[in-house]
């Protein structure tokens, strides 16, 4: 047994007192990970523009994934509101357009022209805005909504729903993953639900920093969802105090 840490078939608990060899700790290019004070932190950057940068925790492999219709909660905070990619949640492991399942909290901001430049609610292909950065939702909600996401996502709504949301602060992110939708709460408040028209899938615990965001292409040759990287000047983090699955 480590200390501060639990795991069943009914779920975990980590409060992160020492590193376990229980989660997949990945980093990619220039990051790291550690364990320290009671806390996590995952770190990217600086990163160069070309190069994908990642720091990832997940509890699960390909078709090895060990969660379905759980709840995910975790009380962390980022340091900055960084070009990339960041988010916790449940995630089954693919970046193949027809697979790809996550349902999770998701930051997401890029330099160059891109829809999502925020702070989401996702679940599958479904988004509903918590906190946006700039720029407008308007014309893209309404397009995926009327063509059904042929554009390849459904934006349920364009005005964020906890625009005045500190990322940097600390905050307790919940999720609950039911058989048809999904619940986020942020401090105990309910701040969207999304569906989930997926059928039944497994998925695993996730949490990452990176500096890329994704692009969908319809066209692509592997039919999946590509990075899009970007260039960050200065190391951007993520501090986690415990992550709950039950």
């Amino acid at each position: 047994m480590h200390k501060g840490f639990t795991k069943s078939e009914e779920g975990l608990y980590d409060e992160f007192e020492e590193r376990t060899p229980y989660w997949d700790y990945r980093t990619d290019n220039y990051a790291s990970i550690s364990v320290r004070d009671s806390k996590l932190t995952l770190c990217s950057g600086p990163t160069e523009a070309l190069y994908y940068s990642n720091a990832e925790i997940s509890d699960g492999r390909f078709d090895d994934l060990p969660w379905e219709t759980k709840t995910f909660e975790a009380k962390l905070r980022m340091s900055q509101l960084h070009y990339g990619s960041a988010g916790w949640g449940f995630w089954n492991h693919s970046m193949l357009f027809s697979l790809s399942r996550p349902i999770w909290f998701i930051h997401l901001q890029s330099r160059g022209p891109y829809i999502f430049q925020g702070f989401f609610a996702q679940a599958v292909t479904g988004f509903i805005p918590i906190k946006i950065y700039r720029g407008s939702l308007l014309a893209p909600s309404l397009i995926s909504r009327l063509t059904g996401g042929a554009i390849g996502v459904t934006i349920y709504t364009h005005k964020p729903v906890l625009q005045n949301l500190d990322l940097t602060d600390w905050h307790t992110y919940k999720i609950e993953w039911l058989k048809t939708e999904a619940k986020y709460y942020i401090d105990g408040s309910l701040v969207a639900r999304l569906p989930i028209n997926a059928g039944s899938f497994k998925a695993r615990a996730d949490i990452w920093i990176d500096n890329a965001v994704f692009g969908y292409n319809r066209r692509d040759a592997g039919q999946v969802y590509r990075h899009l990287t970007q260039e960050n000047r200065s190391k951007s983090c993520i501090e986690v105090e415990y992550i709950k699955i039950y």
